[in-house]
This record gives structure tokens, C-alpha cells and sequence, in this order.
């Protein structure tokens, strides 16, 4: 069962009063700092599965925050439309496209009675959005209402796993915390965070009439950081260039180990997070 939680107000508090949330973890560039990283990632393993033969072009991300993985269909020429409860997510979002030249439609509303009509996009998603919801039921439900035959259903969740490969690095994320002058350190608000793991989501998304349904863990690496908890903090910039670094090593060293498969999928509960799919009959 998923739990109880949903906190817009701890949300839109965080987008509007830390500086973190000002990044857009996006670049043409090789990634700068892990996060970047992660997300590059992310782009390329959604790319992976949607195929590049995708039967549209119209894409809606669901909860977008500031639109990191959006910027990435922005980029490759997708009709992107961007929706957050938070009006200061979706300033940031604006600001951060027009900046890098992307474009987009962004919207201000609830993912629990989407602003849309039916047939009006081939894709959705949301990243680190279902796990903060009670009726997620509900947010999914919305989400293929708006979907067009054949349209794409995909979740990027992010649990409450403390056994994650997080556990082998909180000591090093401790001594950062330790470390970093206490003026430095942000105040977050509270977010609440399901613990629980894809059959929960895939009999949801069954319920809401979904086929072709398939789930997989991701992000198989640590989060390094004085502060990982929502919007993530950032070490400085030479610390981040180090970890990138590293990471790659690993990501090429976990691909070689596997045969050439794809180094940023792993079993779920081991990564940060997993990915749920689906298409609409």
C-alpha cells in the first residue's frame, strides 16, 4: 500500500526560498557535476525506451519542478508542456528556458485534475512526483485521460529506501555536513516520501487501463552531498568535476561487466530510484 503524504506548500516553500532550486540540471555539454550526470542518464534511458520511431511529439511533464529532464525534449524538438502546482517552479522553469533558448508551454495546476482535454499528448512523466501522493491512483488516472492511443505513461519515483546504495555513503555525506559552516547549510522543508517500491504503482497503473507495463531500478550510484534531501545542494564546482569523473568510470565499468547493456539500469531497491511505463490501449 502507498502511504499517506502530499505537501504542495513544503514544495513551492523550497522552490521559492533555496538557491539550489535555481539549477537546471540540463546541459549540451558533457555534465558538470552529478547531478547533471544523473540526469543526462535519465534522458538517455527514456530515449532507450520510448524508441526512436516514438508515434508523436507532444510530451507533458506532470510535478516539473524547474523542467531539467523537459529541457532535454525541448532540445531534441519536442512540443513540451511543463505543469506544477508551484508557481515559483514554474518562474524558475520559465526563466531557465528562455535562458538556454528552449522552449516550451508552462501551466500552473494540479496533477490530480489535469488542465487538459483528452487525446492531448503522446507522452507523459513525472520525475520524483507519484512517491509524495496519497491518491496517486488519481495522478496517474489523469495522466492517461490526456494520453492519445498508444500514448506513453512513464513514472520516475523516488522512494524512502534508506538500504539503498546510499547506505554505504551516508558517512561520507555526514562529514560534509559536519564540515560545512552552518550558515551554509539550507533549512528544507518537510517532504513526505512513500516507501514503496513498483508492484504498488503497476497495480495502479493496471487499474487505470494501461498495457505493456514494465518497471526497472536506476541510478546506481550515490548521492554525494551536505544536504541530498529535496532540492538537491551541490558541492563546489572542482569537488563535483571529481565526482563526475568517478562516476563515469564506474558507469563505463558496470557496462563492460554486463555485456554493453545499459550501465544506469540495476535492481530495484538498490538504486536511487525506478522507473514505471505503460501505454494506453
Amino acid at each position: 500500500m502507498i502511504e499517506p503524504g502530499g505537501d504542495g506548500d513544503n514544495f513551492d516553500r523550497n522552490w521559492r526560498a533555496l538557491q539550489e532550486a535555481h539549477y537546471l540540471h540540463w546541459t549540451r555539454n558533457e555534465p558538470s557535476n552529478q547531478i547533471q550526470l544523473a540526469f543526462r542518464q535519465h534522458w538517455l534511458t527514456i530515449q532507450e525506451l520510448i524508441g526512436v520511431n516514438f508515434l508523436g511529439r507532444r510530451v507533458l511533464e506532470v510535478g516539473c519542478g524547474r523542467g531539467s529532464l523537459s529541457a532535454y525534449f525541448a532540445d531534441a524538438g519536442w512540443e513540451c508542456t511543463l505543469l506544477d502546482i508551484s508557481p515559483n517552479a514554474i518562474e524558475l522553469a520559465r526563466r531557465a528556458f528562455g535562458a538556454h533558448g528552449l522552449t516550451a508551454r508552462f501551466d500552473v495546476g494540479d496533477c490530480q485534475s489535469l488542465p487538459y482535454p483528452e487525446r492531448s499528448f503522446d507522452l507523459t512523466f513525472s520525475v520524483g512526483l507519484l512517491e509524495h501522493f496519497e491518491d496517486v491512483s488519481l495522478v496517474i488516472a489523469e495522466q492517461v485521460r490526456v494520453l492519445v492511443k498508444g500514448g506513453m505513461f512513464i513514472g520516475y519515483v523516488v522512494p524512502e529506501l534508506p538500504e539503498n546504495v546510499q547506505k554505504n555513503f551516508t558517512w561520507i555525506c555526514d562529514i560534509l555536513s559536519a564540515i560545512i559552516p552552518l550558515g551554509q547549510k539550507p533549512e528544507k522543508a518537510s517532504i513526505f516520501r512513500s516507501n514503496a517500491l513498483s508492484p504498488a504503482y503497476l497495480e495502479i497503473m493496471v487499474r487505470a487501463g494501461l498495457k505493456k507495463l514494465g518497471a526497472t531500478g536506476l541510478y546506481p550510484l550515490p548521492m554525494i552531498s551536505h544536504s541530498i534531501d529535496f532540492p538537491f545542494t551541490l558541492l563546489p564546482p572542482a569537488a563535483e568535476a571529481v565526482l563526475v569523473r568517478h562516476f563515469n568510470k564506474i558507469l563505463s565499468q558496470r557496462r563492460m561487466n554486463s555485456g554493453g547493456l545499459n550501465p544506469w539500469l540495476c535492481p530495484e531497491g538498490f538504486g536511487q530510484a525506478f522507473l514505471v511505463w505503460g501505454t494506453k490501449p
